[in-house]
């Protein structure tokens, strides 16, 4: 039983020395098998959560490494077939949807999750098993937000749209706060 156990543990490494190979060079931070989405710097977490091809390719990095299929110079030299190609997508954009949440959940706009401790590697394993056309669950809005009223007067299905439609707002305060903090 322990030789499986190490294996497995052996397994993630790879997979994380894969995956986080290019976000060492571009953080310089350190990342392992157990980074978790509340272990990402303020600085990172803003980057990955923002809108943009560059910052699309970081994820489509990690996404790629731990899965073995390279970087996303192979995505971009278009080197790989088009259903890899819509499942580096698909779970890029998933994983962007939790980085963003992340965001909300430390300007404490929403409730936290327990998406928020796993390591990503674990996040990206629950993303890729998750239905294609399910998207990604929004969490709840925090009762002392401002404009909580208007959300708790929406039917459960409109909340998660609701939530997603705080994103620019939100990353334009948190960029404004990082700023603060960093004296910029």
């Amino acid at each position: 039983m322990g030789e499986i156990i190490e294996l497995e543990q052996f397994r993630r490494k790879l997979a994380a020395d894969k995956g986080f190979r290019t976000w060492l060079n571009r953080f310089r931070e350190q990342f392992g098998p157990q980074t978790s989405l509340s272990d990402l710097t303020d600085t990172t977490l803003l980057f990955l959560a923002t809108p943009g091809d560059e910052n699309l390719y970081v994820i489509f990095d990690l996404v790629m490494g731990a899965k073995g299929w390279g970087t996303s110079t192979r995505f971009i030299l278009n080197d790989l077939s088009s259903q890899i190609k819509q499942r580096i997508l698909d779970l890029s954009l998933r994983l962007l949807d939790y980085f963003r949440f992340e965001i909300l959940r430390r300007l404490k706009w929403v409730n936290g999750s327990k998406e928020a401790g796993l390591p990503l590697l674990t996040l990206l394993d629950l993303v890729d098993s998750a239905p294609a056309n399910r998207a990604t669950p929004a969490p709840a809005l925090e009762p002392d937000h401002p404009a909580y009223a208007d959300y708790e007067k929406l039917i459960p299905g409109e909340r998660p749209v609701f939530i997603r439609r705080l994103i620019p707002p939100a990353l334009a305060e948190f960029r404004q706060r990082l700023e603060e903090s960093q004296g910029v």
